[in-house]
């Protein structure tokens, strides 16, 4: 039909964003029809009501899911749809061999009947062999994460799912949602990832409250090199995610940002820097970037019964031979103790191979200790030839006058910062004050 090549053709598709007028192309002809529909259904969104008719649409034409490398997924309440009718479930039945008198599949199968999308939302997983990356708002999906753990425990009729998947991202859509933690284990298990992201995500104290769909496996196992626990809404992870971690055999970058809202109205727990620290330990060879509730919760919580002092402390930094980033709070890292005073220096607690510090958090009755620190650590600059940047982030910052919402770090805080600023200009290092975060405001 058209004079232009299909590399043309492809390239002029290029700028046609909208996925309607993307799928328009598919109904030119059947030439258009086989050369676009790869690059139509490259990347889709989906809401609840859209998950079964992509389903249909697939069972009746396996390239469209096997076209998908992209697959996101949101919906704010499980919901039941209206029946469908000639819905054939005999087929799909067959890779799940569960005995009858399981609840969970007997549940699964009669909402499949009925078009539920949270049930139809497995079989969708089932039927895109050659996805990359997902993104799923799914936190209050009843079937989901035990469908696919048990569907990932074993083989079943068919090949297991999510095999090519790289990327791995669970949000939520307000700070009274959750996951928890022990659901999202099966990620780790899968060959091909490299990178978790996740946000409201919560570990239980109680392990009878997390009921496992998933074996946990060894240490050392998970091709993931990326774990990021940081997003808008952020985590609790009473249990330093050791699960998590252990299982990588290479992590290289770790994000967390705390909060202390574990459950919404039933449970509230402080950062538990020592947990993390014994975790990450088995990745010191590995670990590159190392970011610790730099922009998260830091307000402890130590009149809660919930909450010790048997979770104080972190660890030296100094055999994490290849970390170039770390952003943490001043208090934090220093491990001061219950005097307020800090139990080690930076020069004793910082690998020779760091290029990037954020000291997060500092208070003004901090800032001698950060300013005397700092002065040392340039003073020792042979101990760590790699340094090119250092930040301190200040605890409280004030309202500029005549704006709306707009702050900016104290003149008084500037001033006590400008000698440190000159000596990393003398010595090529950049240095600044920044407000990212969780910050306290003045004025």
């Amino acid at each position: 039909m058209s004079i232009l090549n299909n590399d043309i053709l492809l390239l002029i598709s290029e700028h046609i964003d909208v996925q309607e007028d993307q799928i328009n192309l598919l109904l030119v002809c059947r030439e258009w029809y086989s050369l676009f529909l790869p690059k139509v259904y490259h990347s889709v969104r989906l809401e609840r009501e859209k998950i079964f008719p992509l389903v249909r649409s697939i069972q009746a034409n396996p390239r469209i899911g096997s076209s998908i490398r992209q697959l996101q997924v949101e919906w704010s309440s499980r919901h039941n749809s209206e029946q469908h009718a000639g819905i054939e479930i005999d087929e799909i039945l067959k890779t799940l061999g569960t005995s009858d008198s399981d609840q969970t599949l007997d549940e699964w199968k009669e909402d499949l009947r009925f078009g539920c999308p949270d049930s139809w939302l497995v079989v969708l997983v089932l039927l895109v062999p050659f996805v990359k990356r997902m993104d799923m708002n799914t936190h209050f999906s009843y079937y989901f994460f035990p469908m696919l753990g048990r569907i990932l425990k074993g083989a079943f009729g068919r090949g297991l799912p999510l095999q090519h998947l790289e990327t791995a991202r669970f949000w939520t859509e307000g700070s009274k949602t959750h996951y928890m933690a022990k659901e999202l284990l099966p990620f780790f298990s899968l060959p091909s990832m490299r990178e978790f992201i996740g946000s409201g995500i919560c570990e239980s104290e109680n392990e009878n409250d997390e009921e496992p769909v998933f074996t946990v496996f060894g240490p050392g196992t998970s091709t993931i090199t990326k774990i990021n626990f940081g997003g808008h809404y952020r985590n609790n992870g009473c249990k330093g995610f050791t699960d998590f971690i252990h299982s990588c055999a290479k992590l290289e970058i770790f994000d967390y940002q705390h909060d202390n809202k574990a459950i919404w109205g039933f449970s509230h727990l402080d950062i538990r820097p020592l947990l993390f620290y014994k975790a990450l330990w088995s990745h010191k060879d590995t670990l590159r970037e190392l970011r610790l509730n730099n922009q998260g919760e830091n307000d402890p919580m130590r009149d809660h019964e919930e909450n010790d002092g048997r979770w104080d402390g972190f660890g030296s930094l100094a055999e994490f031979n290849q970390l170039r980033e770390l952003q943490i709070p001043l208090r934090i890292l220093l491990q001061f103790d219950t005097t307020d005073q800090p139990g080690v220096s930076l020069v004793e607690v910082l690998p020779s191979s760091l290029e990037y510090l954020n000291l997060a958090y500092c208070g003004e009755k901090d800032f001698e200790v950060v300013i005397e620190n700092l002065r040392t650590l340039l003073a020792q600059r042979e101990q760590f030839p790699n340094i090119k940047k250092l930040e301190v982030k200040p605890e409280i910052v004030e309202k500029i006058e005549g704006t709306w919402g707009e702050f900016r770090v104290p003149a008084s805080t500037q001033e006590r910062f400008a000698p440190i600023g000159s000596i990393c200009h003398g010595l090529g290092i950049d240095f600044g004050l920044n407000m990212r975060g969780n910050l306290k405001f003045r004025g």
